[in-house]
C-alpha cells in the first residue's frame, strides 16, 4: 500500500482483491477513506466539488481515450453511474453461475468498477481488508484501527461469525458508521445523519459489542442470503455485484448530510454522477487500463481538509490491469427512459416542460432533442418562423418559446426569457465550475449540443449577445 498524507494534501491508493485466489493486492461502507489514526477516526470524506455548500454535486466520470478496452467499458460505466444516481438499497445483490451473464473463469468489470467508483467518491472498505495486514477470513472483521496496543484484537464472539455484533475487539477503534437503532447494515433509516448513525460504540444497542459490517457470511447468518456491501473488499470469478447494499447507500447519505452531519439544511448535497464519455475533458474521475499503476484494480485519490473531521476529494483515478479475463457487460441497466425517442430523457423533458410522449412538442419540424430545443451548429433546411436568420431550434430568439430558452440561464432557478449579460455571468460560472449545472441548465447552457458545458458554449452566447438587438 502506498499512502502519503499531509494536513493540506492527502493521497491514498485503494484496491480490490480476489477472495480465495491468491491474487490479493494491498490497498484499502460504513467507512470513509482517509479515516484512521493519522487523520482522525471521525473523518468523513466527500466527493469532488463539495466545499461545504449544499445542492447538487456533479461528478464527471470519463474513460481515458488511450485506454485499452475503452469502448467495451462504456456500458458498464454508464450502468454504474445510473446505480449511484438512483441510490437504491438492495438485498440479494450477489449473483453467481448460471444466474448471471458472466462466462466461467471471468471477472465482471462492471462489479469491480462499481466498487472502485465508491472509493473515488469517498467510501472505504467496510471490512479490515488487505491493508490491515491480516490474513484469510480475519480480513472480514469490521474496519477499525489497531488501538493503543498496536495490534488488532480479534474474537468472533459467541456466534462465531466474524464481523457480527458480538465481536470482541479489545482496544481496537471502530471506523464503521452503523445504524444506532439496530446495528444492522442490511437495513437503512428514513433519515441518515448523526441522529441515527454513529461510529462511537457507546451508541450501540444493548447487548451489542461492536459494529456489524455487511459481509456475505454475516448476511447469511442474519437472514439476507446472497447479499454483501459493494464496499466489502473482495470479488470472485463468475460473480456479478451490480447494485448497492443498504450499507453503501447509508454511508453515502451520511456524507451527503454535509459538514454539520445533520440532514435537512443548507449544507446537504446530492451526488449526481455524469458520464463524460471517452474523453479527458473536465473529468473528475478517470478510468483506464494501465498495468503500470496496479496489479489488479485500484483507485488513487487525493484530497484536502474541509475542517477537522471532513475531507474533500480533489482528484481520483481508477486503473485496471489487462492481465485478467475481464467480462464487459453489454446489457444496459437503469438507463434513462426516452419514451418518444427524441434524444431527451423523460426526466429532462419534465424539467423543460416539453412533452415526453411527443418528439416534436412545438411542431417546428425538428425533434425536441435534435434541434427543437437543443441547438445544433448546422441544420439541414428547417423553418425560420419569424425570419430572424436562425432556423427554429438552432438559435431562435423570436417567437419560438422553446427554442428561445437556449442560453437563458439567469437568474438561476427563474430564467427571464431574455438574453443579457446576466446569462453570460451565470454561464461563465458554470464553465469555470464555480457552480454546478442543475437538470435544466445542462440543456439550456449547452449551446452547441455536445453534451458538455465549456468555453465553446460561452463563446456562442457572447456572439448571440452581440447579434441580439
Amino acid at each position: 500500500m502506498t499512502r502519503r498524507l499531509t494536513k493540506t494534501n492527502l493521497f491514498t491508493r485503494l484496491l480490490v482483491c480476489l477472495l480465495g485466489l491468491s491474487l490479493c493486492s494491498k490497498g484499502f461502507a460504513g467507512a470513509f477513506i482517509f479515516a484512521g489514526e493519522s487523520n482522525g477516526v471521525d473523518m468523513v470524506a466527500h466527493p469532488t466539488s463539495y466545499t461545504g455548500q449544499g445542492g447538487t454535486l456533479t461528478v464527471r466520470i470519463c474513460i481515458a481515450p488511450n485506454s485499452a478496452n475503452a469502448t467495451a467499458m462504456e456500458i458498464p460505466v454508464q450502468n454504474n453511474i445510473n446505480i449511484y444516481n438512483r441510490l437504491q438499497p438492495t438485498t440479494g445483490n450477489l449473483v453467481s453461475g448460471s444466474n448471471n451473464n458472466i462466462p466461467s473463469g471471468h471477472i465482471d468489470f462492471e462489479s469491480v468498477a462499481l466498487h472502485e467508483l465508491g472509493h473515488c467518491i469517498g467510501l472505504a472498505h467496510a471490512n479490515a481488508a488487505s491493508e490491515s495486514s491480516l490474513s484469510g477470513n480475519n480480513q472480514n472483521y469490521t474496519r477499525a484501527t489497531d488501538g493503543s496496543n498496536n495490534q488488532f484484537d480479534l474474537n468472533a464472539g459467541a456466534d462465531g461469525v466474524i464481523g457480527s455484533s458480538d465481536d470482541i475487539r479489545g482496544d481496537d477503534v471502530n471506523l464503521h458508521w452503523y445504524r444506532k437503532s439496530n446495528n444492522n447494515p442490511f437495513t437503512i433509516d428514513t433519515t441518515v445523519d448523526s441522529s441515527t448513525y454513529a461510529r462511537d460504540l457507546s451508541d450501540l444497542p444493548t447487548g451489542h459489542s461492536f459494529a456489524t459490517n455487511a459481509d456475505r457470511t454475516v448476511a447469511n447468518y442474519s437472514g439476507y442470503p446472497g447479499t454483501e456491501a459493494v464496499m466489502q473488499q473482495g470479488t470472485f470469478f463468475d460473480e456479478a455485484q451490480r447494485t448497492l447494499s443498504h450499507d453503501d447507500v447509508a454511508t453515502l447519505l451520511y456524507s451527503a448530510s454535509g459538514k454539520d452531519e445533520v440532514a435537512g439544511n443548507n449544507d446537504d448535497y446530492t451526488i449526481h454522477l455524469e458520464y463524460g464519455g471517452i474523453s479527458n475533458s473536465n473529468c473528475d474521475i478517470n478510468l483506464k487500463f494501465d498495468n503500470s499503476q496496479t496489479g489488479f484494480a485500484a483507485c488513487y485519490t487525493s484530497g484536502s481538509f474541509l475542517g477537522s473531521d471532513h475531507i474533500r476529494i480533489t482528484s481520483a483515478n481508477i486503473f485496471f490491469n489487462t492481465g485478467y479475463n475481464w467480462f464487459f457487460n453489454t446489457d444496459t441497466a437503469n438507463q434513462a427512459v426516452d419514451t418518444d425517442n427524441d434524444g431527451l430523457s423523460d426526466a429532462t423533458e419534465a424539467a423543460l416542460g416539453t412533452d415526453p410522449n411527443n418528439a416534436d412538442t412545438d411542431s417546428d419540424g425538428l425533434a425536441d432533442g435534435a434541434g427543437g430545443i437543443v441547438p445544433l451548429a448546422a441544420l439541414p433546411g428547417g423553418v425560420d418562423t419569424d425570419g430572424d436568420g436562425f432556423v427554429d431550434g438552432e438559435q431562435d430568439f423570436g417567437t419560438e418559446p422553446l427554442a428561445s430558452n437556449i442560453g437563458d440561464v439567469a437568474p438561476r432557478g427563474a430564467p427571464d426569457s431574455v438574453l443579457n449579460a446576466g446569462d453570460a455571468v451565470v454561464l461563465t460560472r458554470l464553465v469555470t465550475r464555480i457552480i454546478t449545472a442543475d437538470v435544466l441548465e445542462t440543456v439550456l447552457a449547452d449551446l452547441n449540443n455536445d453534451n458538455q458545458i465549456n468555453a465553446a458554449d460561452l463563446l456562442l452566447l457572447q456572439q448571440l449577445l452581440l447579434a441580439t438587438p
